[in-house]
């Protein structure tokens, strides 16, 4: 899979609203130039709650697939491109939030949990009627585990990000690129737990970890 750990529009001169982690803050326009705060690499583009079905950044044409939440995540541009200055435009009309920077390649163990969750509380009657809890939301998980898979440059995004968004909860665009034979959701944007502890190799520079993504909205 590859996860966007690293978001580098957070370092930018975008509208609060882009940036913003609730995808309900939406933006409702199609058009964007961003300046970003030094020059990077960047290969991918993340994408969460719009009507549009592509996105130009900086003339490479994206293809958004997938309807309602399974549109969320993570994109990859043809070309990686090295910018401080980002063009961005949808066919859209609105847009919750938008994430750029470099992709991560994370090879999942071959345990992996897919399922769902909700955040009601249904009450059942004294006459076992059951009455939907108010204003509870349902949503996919997945656990995933990365043995040995966590390299010096995936780790130091998770140190350069800790800080400014995964401590804060931010969620993860990601891309299930190697996992469609064990995974349904082609993408995802979700979070997990924000205190971070790796189990580390004792002679080489690699790292692993169970994580249990929650889809967020």
């Amino acid at each position: 899979m590859r996860k966007l750990i690293n978001d580098i529009i957070q370092y930018s001169d975008a509208i609060a609203t882009l940036k913003s982690q609730s995808l309900a803050d939406i933006t409702e326009d199609n058009n964007w130039v961003i300046t970003l705060d030094k020059v990077y690499t960047i290969d991918s583009i993340g994408v969460g709650n719009t009507d549009a079905t592509e996105i130009t950044v900086n003339g490479d044409v994206i293809a958004l697939i997938g309807t309602g939440t399974t549109l969320n995540g993570l994109y990859l541009l043809s070309t990686p491109i090295t910018t401080n200055t980002l063009t961005i435009s949808t066919d859209g009309t609105f847009i919750g939030r938008i994430g750029a920077g470099q992709s991560r390649f994370l090879g999942a163990a071959p345990s992996r949990e897919p399922g769902f969750y909700t955040t009601a509380v249904p009450r059942v009657t004294a006459g076992g009627q059951g009455i939907d809890g108010a204003g509870g939301i349902v949503g996919r998980r997945i656990g995933l585990d990365f043995r040995y898979k966590i390299d010096e440059d995936v780790f130091d995004d998770f140190e350069a990000a800790y800080v400014s968004q995964i401590s804060k909860g931010f969620a993860f665009f990601m891309y299930f690129d190697k996992e469609q034979h064990r995974i349904k959701w082609k993408r995802l944007y979700a979070a997990t737990d924000n205190e971070l502890l790796f189990q580390s190799s004792v002679n080489r520079f690699l790292y692993s970890r169970r994580f249990d993504y929650r889809e967020r909205f």
